[in-house]
This record gives C-alpha cells, structure tokens and sequence, in this order.
C-alpha cells in the first residue's frame, strides 16, 4: 500500500470519548457534543437498540460500512436473513443533526430504553451510547476500580473478540 492509499484519520473519522449528561427536550431532541461532530459536512446518524436498554448512535459512514454493505450481499430468496435484517431496519432510525447539533430520538426508541428527560451521552470508541443517567450511574458503581482495567485488556490482547462481542448486539436484535 503507497502512502497515499494508506488509512488516516480524516473527517470521516469520529472518534467518541467521555460522557455528557443532558436532557431531552419536549420534541425528543438531544444535543450532540460538537466533539462528536463533523465541523465541515453534514452529520447523520443510525439509531439502534442495544442491550441493557441503551441505545447506539453510529455515523451513517460506519453504519454503512459495517451494516449496510454487508446487509446488501444479503439474498432476497432468503426467508432467514430477510426477517433478521427487517427486524433490525424496524427498530433502526436515520436521523441528522440541525443547525444546533441537535437529533430528534423517535418515541419508540425512548421507550424501549425507558428514556425521560435526564439521559447520558456515553463514548464507545466508534459510535455512543444512550443511557438513562441513574441507570449509568447504578452501573458505573457496581463496576468494581480494575473492570475497565481488564476490559481494556481482553481488547488489546484479542482484538478479534471485539468484534465478536459487538456482533451480539445485532444478534439481540434478531431474537426479539
């Protein structure tokens, strides 16, 4: 691979680190950090359901490149993959930040995480969370001072279980 074809961090690339704690508003809207922004382009999301009664917000170019272009190769002749990519695009929504940085979070979504008004914007690496604050808070306090130690562990030494342990949520998904 030239120079010029290798991989770099550029615009395409959010990277999503911290917490924020905000509320929603009355039209379901949330602020998202500017950090997590493109300064230059548009910014659109996917919402989906995760585990724990969270939701995953993902850049539309992720999304994409780890759902979409996969979901794509996908047979129409199939019943199984079929049914298992219209349960995830049902629960699943496409939203863009207007001029405040703001998204608007469907009903259905709020209420499969049991979202109100106080939630929490959670870093994920690659995409965030949204967590309701007091269930963030519960479970950060159950995490015992060397959890994130061995979790952080388990991620550089077997990158590929990563992999496998995201692949779960999409799973989760398919057996609702």
């Amino acid at each position: 691979m030239s120079n010029s074809e290798e991989k770099t961090f550029e615009a395409d690339d959010l990277v999503f680190l911290g917490e924020f704690e905000h509320s929603l508003d009355s039209q379901r809207r949330i602020a998202i950090p500017s950090a997590w922004r493109f300064k230059e382009k548009e910014n659109r999301f996917v919402i989906v359901p995760g585990r724990n009664k969270i939701l995953q917000i993902i850049p539309f170019v992720t999304f994409k490149e780890n759902f979409l272009d996969k979901a794509k190769k996908v047979s129409p002749a199939s019943a199984d993959g079929t049914l298992a990519l219209a349960r995830f695009a049902s629960k699943a929504q496409e939203c863009r930040c207007d001029r405040q940085g703001r998204i608007q979070i469907n009903q259905s979504l709020l209420d499969y995480a049991e979202l109100s008004e106080n939630v929490m914007l959670i870093g994920a690496m690659w995409f965030a969370q949204l967590w309701d604050v007091n269930e963030w808070r519960l479970n950060q306090s159950k995490a015992g001072a060397d959890d994130y130690f061995d979790e952080l562990e388990k991620i550089s030494s077997r990158p590929d279980d990563l992999t496998v342990a995201l692949k779960g949520t999409i799973d989760s998904l398919n057996k609702k």
